[in-house]
Parts: structure tokens; C-alpha cells; sequence
């Protein structure tokens, strides 16, 4: 990545931008599709959070390069937006999401996971060859705050690894 100090294409790019532009710049993630977390947290907040991780997405990558852990975290925003949750795109493979009650998270977190898990999709590796990945998973936590989701998150993590 060049430095913004010397990368002139974009820092005039950025200078043209209209305030609008700007402000969608600033509050979307390229990579997901999705409001940002600079964008879930300027936003009205909700009585529930939820934090959700892809899994094994490290390991798409180095199997089958960034572009096919690309795809899936493109595909997954989908699939959030798709069973109507309220996404952002923290960073990576982290997301968070808003909800009204934790029955209402739990139950489209609980459907997004399987039809992620059943749906088989594309990616393009490393070598450009075509390969079919049978499906992924995901694990998520639910709280009142993202510090609630977190340990959440991670109580659920542990248990998946015990269970492995």
C-alpha cells in the first residue's frame, strides 16, 4: 500500500470527493458490502448486540489466496443482509449487528448459519483454477453490549474447539 502522504492519484481522488461521498467512504467497508463499525457506532444503538466470526477464514486464505476469503466475506454479508439482520463489517472476518431481542439475533444468526453451512460456493485459487467450497460456518455471541457479544463470542469458540 502506498503512503497517502506520496499517493497522489488517490489523495486527489479524495479532494474531488462531494461531502456525501465522503461520508460513504468513511462508513463503508469496500471489502463486505456493509456499514462500517465507525458506522454501527454513530448510529442509533439497539437493547442487543451480536459479534460473529467466519471460521477457518486464515485458512481459505492461505489454501486458496485473499481473493477466495474475499469471496466468502462477501458472501457472508449477503447472507446477513439476506435473513434481515442489521450488519456491519467490523474488520477482517469480524461483524457486528444489531438486534431488537436476543431471540430475534439467535434465531437469523441461527439461519444464516445454515444456509452458509449448505450452500456451496465458488472461489477462484491460487493456481486459477475453479474450486467448489462445500460451505462454511461461523461462530457469534449475543449480549446487551459488544462487551457481553465478545465473551459471548469467545465462550462460543472455546466450546467448538472442546468439541473438535
Amino acid at each position: 500500500m502506498l503512503d497517502r502522504r506520496i499517493d497522489h492519484i488517490t489523495r486527489k481522488r479524495v479532494s474531488e470527493m462531494t461531502p456525501e461521498e465522503m461520508r460513504h467512504a468513511l462508513l463503508m467497508s469496500e471489502k463486505a458490502g456493509l456499514p462500517n463499525r465507525r458506522a454501527f457506532e454513530e448510529e442509533k444503538g439497539s437493547p442487543w448486540v451480536a459479534m460473529a466470526d467466519i471460521d477457518g477464514l486464515k485458512a481459505l486464505n492461505d489454501h486458496f489466496g485473499y481473493s477466495a476469503g474475499d469471496v466468502l466475506i462477501r458472501r457472508f454479508s449477503e447472507l446477513l443482509v439476506n435473513v434481515g439482520l442489521k450488519a456491519y463489517h467490523d474488520k477482517g472476518d469480524e461483524f457486528l449487528l444489531k438486534g431488537e431481542s436476543y431471540q430475534e439475533l439467535n434465531e437469523k444468526l441461527a439461519q444464516a448459519q445454515t444456509l452458509l453451512d449448505n450452500e456451496p460456493f465458488a472461489v477462484c485459487g491460487i493456481d486459477g483454477r475453479i474450486a467448489i467450497i462445500p460451505g462454511a460456518n461461523f461462530c457469534f455471541g449475543i449480549g446487551t453490549n459488544l462487551e457481553e457479544a465478545e465473551r459471548s463470542l469467545k465462550r462460543q469458540k472455546e466450546l467448538r474447539n472442546i468439541g473438535q
